[in-house]
């Protein structure tokens, strides 16, 4: 009896003790008295609970690769669109990887950020830092307010190595090309076999624990709860695209889809990079079929990742204070006009991308018309966190579309521009082809059939190697293309959907001044400029 009675005085001394502390931890904020010795009123009106922001970034998937047949076999991304909204209308506004992601990271168009390919000196990760844009990012606004910030998978082209950028609390990145297996994990960098790990299963796991372990974890009586900003980033379904294991033998069926724009017949109105391609060989159709299915298989694995990380937000009962945005760096196309497997047009296959958003009030199954931009993802997500972006920001916070109220379509933006420059205006070597392949050349973009002939007599410097650099205009009815060659297209979007008859050479005076006005007002707009050339 004795001992009890002492560990039961034990006790209430240690509970003493912890009344004591939280008196004192409270202090400050409520609970001691004023200097007219009036208690401080409790604290009533408290913040509103702030969002977590999730960015899944596929690579390389254009819009129509997200159609019916795909979502039969995709139950968890179907099930994101019936839980949320489709916008029906988004583009990227250079359609290449490095400078499509560094808009994602800024807000920027590509001629105000400056990284205008996926190498150095024009582009890649080391002109992105060397410019000092890491210092203001998505990730360090969101993180100077407190939230947590995370990133899982690819970043920008030529990253490399062991360093982690500002703004990342938890950095999970792909470290190499596009081909690596390596991710440097918080400074350290881990090889993952590939005959045993597929990345972006690896990726899944990684992106689920960390929502498992950081909901609610932060200490309690020390600070509030604090929301996170993710970024996950696919390797899927970028080439050479590799399925899991798993999904090598499934979409046995699927067919190379064949738009009137495939191998187009008759391209005597289109400019000279594309009148130099003839039509496609055997070869390249065969390899194209063969990409569209590895590509919807490597998807499966993106699918699967959905289905964890929803599962994950759902059992630590985040979810429905989470805003999951899916999309794409940038789009693709498979023979349209006559262009094998590639990208970084203003075709609509190129810049064209999905994008499905769920969160709170967020209308479920709805889709929008309104014209959106990877230019506003980095504004969306400051102002779903309550946080003012930088000036330099060109693009819109998507809010007002998301609350089931959306803005009028005709209070939103009109028009954008397309950019596709680099500075010796040529194009980066399509993939996996050396000089001995060209003939049949069944890996990437056509050449011109004269590519060799150049007066540098090196492809790759040569300015006329390629398609020529552009700026494009795109209105709701209209893709007016301007290349350095001074060479145009002009396509009538509401009856040449495809963009198979070029009109430039016969449209009106009146309208082709008013297509030249408006992009010249684009071209090298900022910041506020630039959302009210896209408006008026």
């Amino acid at each position: 009896m004795g001992s009890g009675e002492g560990r039961s005085e034990s006790a209430l001394l240690k509970v003493g003790r912890m009344v004591l502390l939280l008196a004192l931890l409270c202090a400050p904020i409520s609970c001691l008295p004023t200097a007219e010795g009036q208690q401080q009123p409790e604290r009533k009106d408290e913040e509103p609970e702030r969002p977590n922001v999730v960015l899944i970034l596929t690579d390389d998937l254009a819009a129509q690769d997200i159609n019916p047949e795909s979502l039969e076999h995709m139950p968890n991304l179907r099930a994101l669109m019936q839980e949320g909204t489709t916008f029906e209308n988004s583009f990227v506004t250079n359609s290449l990887c490095c400078p499509a992601r560094a808009t994602t990271l800024r807000g920027q168009y590509a001629h105000n950020h400056q990284v205008l390919s996926n190498e150095p000196p024009r582009g890649g990760f080391q002109k992105f830092r060397f410019l000092g844009h890491e210092d203001s990012t998505m990730a360090t606004w969101l993180q100077e307010e407190g939230y947590r910030t995370s990133f899982f998978g690819k970043y920008l082209n030529a990253y490399y190595g062991d360093y982690v950028p500002p703004g990342w609390d938890e950095w999970y990145g792909i470290s190499g090309n596009f081909l690596s297996n390596s991710l440097n994990e918080n400074g350290a960098i881990i090889n993952y076999d590939p005959n045993r790990y597929h990345l972006d299963d690896v990726l899944s796991d990684k992106a689920a624990d960390y929502v498992g372990r950081t909901a609610g974890a932060d200490p309690p009586f020390f600070t509030t709860d604090r929301p996170f900003l993710m970024w996950l980033g696919t390797k899927a379904p970028h080439q050479p695209a590799t399925p899991a294991p798993r999904h090598k033998n499934a979409l046995k069926d699927a067919g190379l889809p064949r738009p009137p724009s495939f191998d187009e017949g008759d391209v005597s109105d289109k400019p000279r990079w594309i009148r130099d391609n003839p039509p496609l060989g055997p070869d390249q159709v065969a390899y194209m079929q063969e990409l569209h299915k590895k590509r919807l298989r490597s998807m499966l694995a993106v699918d699967d990742m959905l289905g964890e990380l929803f599962d994950a937000l759902r059992e630590t009962g985040e979810l429905e204070s989470t805003y999951v945005f899916f999309t794409s760096d940038n789009g693709f196309h498979l023979g349209q006009h006559r262009l094998g497997a590639g990208k970084w047009t203003a075709y609509e296959e190129d810049v064209r991308v999905p994008l499905v958003v769920r969160g709170p009030g967020v209308a479920e199954g709805k889709t929008l018309p309104h014209v959106v931009l990877n230019n506003d993802l980095a504004p969306t997500f400051a102002d779903l966190a309550g946080v003012d972006p930088p000036g330099f920001v060109d693009g819109r916070s998507l809010a007002p579309l998301l609350d089931g109220t959306p803005a009028p379509e005709e209070d939103w933006r009109q028009r954008f521009l397309v950019e596709a420059v680099a500075e010796r205006g040529g194009v980066p070597r399509p993939p996996f082809v050396n000089e001995s392949q060209v003939t049949p050349l069944v890996t990437g973009d056509p050449l011109p059939n004269d590519w060799r002939k150049t007066s540098s007599g090196s492809a790759e410097t040569s300015e006329e190697w390629g398609r020529p650099w552009l700026k494009a205009l795109r209105t709701e009815d209209h893709l007016f293309v301007e290349y350095k060659t001074g060479e145009h297209e002009l396509y009538d979007l509401r009856e040449d959907p495809h963009q198979l008859e070029n009109i430039y050479g016969e449209a009106p005076e009146d309208l082709l001044r008013r297509l030249n006005s408006q992009l010249d007002s684009l071209r090298q707009c900022e910041a506020d400029g630039c959302r009210a050339a896209e408006a008026e």
